[in-house]
């Protein structure tokens, strides 16, 4: 990110003749006119005549915009004088309009250019010129040729003098040896080099403004040359320097119109490049030469997007106020006393003016330290003014070369400088990132909305009683005007993209908490969906208007999710059939509120739960008259994102992405690549097919902004207090949260903007009675489930011996399981300790309560103890023992023959299949351990069988057996081997959560528990 050195954003001129003042953007200069006055105490500012960098300027001029841009000097226009006189330092305005210009290239005044009206006078200039150090004279094409790159050679092309070098030795042959036959040959290498030359044609033709370029101007002119083209070039040259840029370091004609280019690369043959590399460097050498030499480093790197600190009363680095920041840190130690006394390498770096803090805060990640006089520990690049004209540079290996001096004036840098922070406001920077005007670093959530604080409970509900549309900022443009998006009108979908750290969550936040100052529960209902751990969209879950979260931590959540919107669809399609009207908005008010559904990190969902897309599909393209808005974030939503969901997602919305073709993927526009690293927030966003609009995304959590006054003085230089500080040598570590420290964040500190609006729409929402929506899906199955969460009876449940609690999603309510034996023997299949036994007591003694009689075969009789208290229980056997189990079958058959009476076997088995007859039931728990005493053909009597076994082939009687109870784990593929279905295996976790495989559908179930009473009954359906 590049800003002007402003922490609000202010516009910082100056007022002639030296007073820095602080402007507020988007304020006209006719309203500037009276606090000015006031400010500075000259009345004249309240009626006369302004100019500013020497141009006449009305007062419908805006701040922040040409001319009124950082680094402008604002003048009173004196009687008698056609404009001001221009701000002093070596303009390049007057010289830019010449044709040729002189540029000096060494010395202590480096990068001064004169201009001429021609050859000849420039000649002259030269000569006046010359004895103060090398000078370049070059030929201009105005400030648009400034900013091509770099000439290149034609690929692949001969040079014109190996082409005509055979022709020119023929001719001196025929002229030595005066054989005018010899100069035949003269002619045919002319003919030859015809087609060469040619071919050399068409390249400079095709190559464009490549080749058309004059020479660039060398050394320190270069960078004010780029810094006032940057600033005064029109909007279209700037991008066709760009995309040159572009094409000379990537050629071809896709694949680099992303790419972030640099628009003012070092030259390659630049000896002081070396220098630089090792992260320090020390010029030393006499104090005013020195500085100058420094300057032009720190200059160079200025210009290139770094950000400039230095130390506190450093003379002659006064114009360091004026640079943008962002960029990589140079940190500029400039003091006669020695800084690094007392200080062992490696240990603690004394930085002058950097204030003591009674916290410890994040260090800077320094980049480059250039020390004025001193040579740090460890710094092994030096640079050694040895007079005038000659610099001694010693390089991080040891090798050493005398170079000409080459430094700057404080009056050249400072005009270096205010052209850089007007170009910056523009959005123009050498790292070529932006392609607009200056967007803010960060924008808090109520200056967005226009708010100057939080509103309180009872300001939210006039906000909601008042509310017409659905429009919500999501951040703030270059006009400093909001950038909404409408969801009903602009979506009906939102999709997000965005990589690592480029501030997805945030915007999820800000788009979160501006629905719920928009609209109130009644109008809007919220569905998260966080598949990042849960704690990506910070407070918003507390939101009345949350009806519902699913997290990746939950197991199955996000498919009864998913299988509770689709419910939820045809319950908004029912409603409106019944109201006979086709969209959600023509429904009275308070009837049907939108449901958006908001997922975080989609791609993670869409690969855990692929069977979750198609139901997105449906959705999406029945959401709009539906009232049903979704809103996709993804990193990459290449591959997660198919063609049909695009299809109905019309708002699209890019943060920072690492590759051209993932931005072109979302907007159909490389610029989201361009994004820098450095500004978490900024975004792009496209609205079907208007043209994408930058912004800088609203942050939840930062607090308000205080009201910016219209004129303020700008902070003296040195800002900050005085005072020695100490740095870090070894702080080369990425910085946390700006205004944070690690300290401060074990200590807790006052409420945040998001949360201080959740608790402001919680309170406002009880005020007015909105109580939270009911959820389109019912919450899990509980832990432990007992006779009392039954639903109640209706005709539709099916007879039999009641078992467990279902769930059905699809329908949003919760059913009864039962086993009627008439569909066959029943198997429990699991592992230890899941609940098979507790199935089995749970039949047991709902078949003795209708009457039946109950016999057991275990290995431990104690599992079957609660059935020894009840009359109609017939004793537990062990499996081992062969005459009691055979003796146990013959009871039971009989029983089973009196019960069923005469008749044939058909008639029999449907009487006994009625839960009102009275019948035998024997529970085998174990049936490996009784496969020797119980044979197949006892399965075939009129005796039910219920039986349990941790494999599923039932100890060789799975063929005997029809419904199957599978007890399920956390192991997907362990439950599938087991026989649970695809679609509930790995739904486990508490004993008796099992899979209920009967006629019709797998039905998810928990498995009744004797005794069990439950805390607070969950719903059993939803309306």
């Amino acid at each position: 990110m590049t800003r002007p050195p402003s922490s609000d954003g202010a516009v910082r001129m100056t007022l002639h003749p030296g007073e820095d003042v602080l402007l507020r953007p988007g304020t006209r200069l006719a309203d500037l006119r009276a606090p000015l006055a006031t400010l500075t105490r000259r009345p004249e500012l309240r009626y006369a005549a302004l100019t500013v960098d020497g141009v006449p300027v009305t007062d419908d001029r805006v701040v922040g915009e040409r001319p009124l841009l950082p680094g402008a000097v604002l003048r009173v226009r004196r009687p008698g004088r056609s404009v001001a006189e221009p701000a002093p330092g070596p303009a390049l305005r007057s010289a830019a309009a010449r044709p040729w210009l002189v540029a000096r290239v060494t010395g202590p005044d480096a990068g001064t250019a004169v201009g001429a009206d021609g050859p000849l006078a420039a000649l002259r200039t030269w000569a006046r010129l010359r004895p103060g150090g090398r000078l370049a004279v070059r030929r201009t094409r105005g400030p648009a040729a400034w900013l091509a790159p770099r000439p290149t050679a034609p690929p692949g092309g001969v040079p014109w003098m190996f082409t005509l070098l055979p022709a020119a030795a023929s001719l001196a042959l025929a002229a030595a040896l005066r054989q005018p036959l010899l100069a035949v040959f003269a002619l045919v290498g002319l003919v030859m080099a015809l087609p060469q030359l040619r071919a050399a044609l068409q390249r400079a033709t095709t190559s464009g403004t490549t080749q058309v370029r004059s020479r660039e101007l060398p050394g320190p002119s270069r960078l004010l040359a780029f810094a006032h083209a940057a600033l005064h070039v029109s909007p279209g040259a700037w991008a066709a320097a760009r995309e040159a840029h572009a094409a000379a370091r990537t050629p071809g004609p896709a694949g680099n119109a992303g790419a972030a280019v640099h628009l003012l690369p070092t030259p390659p043959d630049d000896p002081w490049e070396q220098l630089l590399h090792d992260g320090s460097v020390a010029v030393l050498g006499p104090g005013g030469l020195a500085r100058s030499v420094a300057r032009a480093l720190v200059a160079g790197r200025a210009a290139r997007g770094a950000t400039v600190q230095v130390g506190d009363g450093a003379p002659g680095w006064s114009w360091v106020r004026w640079l943008p920041e962002g960029g990589p840190l140079v940190l500029v130690l400039d003091s006669t006393a020695d800084p690094w006394a007392d200080h062992p390498p490696g240990g603690a770096v004394p930085v002058p003016g950097a204030a003591r803090t009674p916290e410890p805060a994040a260090p800077p990640a320094v980049d480059l330290v250039v020390s004025v006089g001193t040579v740090p520990p460890g710094c092994r690049a030096v640079a050694r003014v040895l007079d005038d004209r000659r610099v001694r540079i010693t390089g991080p290996d040891g090798a050493a070369r005398t170079v000409p001096l080459v430094g700057v004036t404080t009056e050249w840098a400072e005009h270096l400088a205010r052209l850089l922070a007007g170009a910056a406001r523009l959005g123009r920077t050498a790292a070529g990132h932006a392609d607009g005007p200056q967007l803010p670093a960060v924008v808090p959530l109520t200056r967005a909305h226009g708010l100057t604080e939080v509103p309180a409970p009872r300001s939210l509900a006039a906000r909601w009683s008042c509310s017409a549309g659905w429009a919500v900022p999501l951040g703030v443009g270059a006009d400093g005007a909001p950038v909404c998006l409408d969801l009903v009108r602009d979506g009906p979908h939102l999709l997000v993209a965005g990589t690592t750290g480029s501030g997805k969550s945030e915007l999820l936040q800000t788009l979160v908490l501006g629905l719920a100052l928009t609209r109130s529960p009644a109008d809007l209902a919220l569905v998260l969906v966080d598949f990042k751990g849960g704690a990506s969209l910070g407070a918003c879950p507390g939101l009345p208007h949350v009806v519902g979260q699913v997290t990746d931590l939950e197991p199955g959540l996000a498919g009864r999710a998913l299988a509770g919107l689709r419910a939820e669809l045809r319950r908004r399609e029912r409603i409106l059939a019944a109201h006979a009207v086709p969209d959600v908005a023509v429904l009275p008010p308070g009837t049907l509120p939108r449901l958006v559904v908001v997922i975080d990190e989609f791609r993670a969902l869409a690969d855990d739960l692929p069977e979750f897309l198609p139901g997105l599909l449906r959705v999406a393209a029945q959401g709009r008259s539906l009232g049903v808005h979704l809103v996709l974030a993804t990193q990459r939503p290449g591959g997660a994102v198919g063609p049909d969901l695009r299809a109905n997602v019309s708002a699209r919305l890019a943060l920072r992405v690492t590759d051209p073709l993932e931005s072109r993927d979302v907007l159909d526009d490389p610029a989201a690549a361009r994004i820098p690293a450095t500004s978490p927030g900024r975004a792009v966003l496209r609205l079907g097919s208007a043209p994408p609009v930058p912004l800088q995304c609203a942050h939840a959590t930062t607090p308000p902004e205080a009201e910016m006054p219209p004129v303020r003085r700008a902070p003296a230089w040195p800002a900050g207090p005085r005072g020695p500080g100490v740095l870090p040598a070894a702080a080369r570590t990425t910085p946390g949260p700006r205004g944070h420290s690690p300290g401060s964040r074990l200590r807790p500190g006052p409420p945040d903007v998001a949360t201080l609006v959740v608790d402001a729409a919680r309170r406002a929402a009880g005020a007015l009675g909105h109580e939270p929506g009911v959820p389109p899906w019912l919450p899990q199955l509980p832990r432990r489930a007992g006779v009392a969460d039954l639903p109640l009876a209706t005709r539709r449940d099916r007879a039999g011996l009641v078992l467990a609690l279902g769930d059905d999603p699809e329908r949003q309510r919760r059913t009864t399981v039962t086993w009627d034996p008439c569909d066959g023997h029943l198997a429990i299949v699991g592992r230890a300790r899941s609940g098979r036994t507790t199935a089995l007591v749970t039949l047991a003694l709902g078949a003795l309560r209708l009457g039946w009689a109950v016999h057991g075969i275990t290995r431990d009789p104690a599992e079957l103890a609660p059935l020894a208290a009840h009359p109609g229980y017939g004793g537990t056997v062990r499996p081992d023992d062969a005459e009691a189990v055979a003796r146990l079958l013959a009871e039971a058959g009989a029983t089973a023959g009196q019960g069923a009476g005469q008749g044939s076997g058909h008639d029999a088995r449907q009487r006994a299949g009625r839960a009102d007859e009275a019948r035998t039931l024997v529970l085998v728990d174990g049936v490996e351990d009784a496969r020797a005493t119980v044979p197949p053909g006892a399965l075939r009597s009129e005796v039910a069988f219920a039986l349990t076994a941790d494999t599923p082939s039932m100890g060789g009687l799975a063929s005997r057996v029809g419904p199957r109870l599978v007890l399920l784990g956390t192991d997907r593929a362990a439950d599938v081997v087991l026989g649970a279905p695809v679609a509930v295996a790995g739904s486990g976790g508490p004993p008796g959560r099992a899979a209920w495989c009967g006629r019709g559908d797998p039905v998810l179930c928990q498995v009744l528990e004797p005794g069990v009473s439950p805390r607070s009954r969950s719903p059993t359906s939803l309306p």
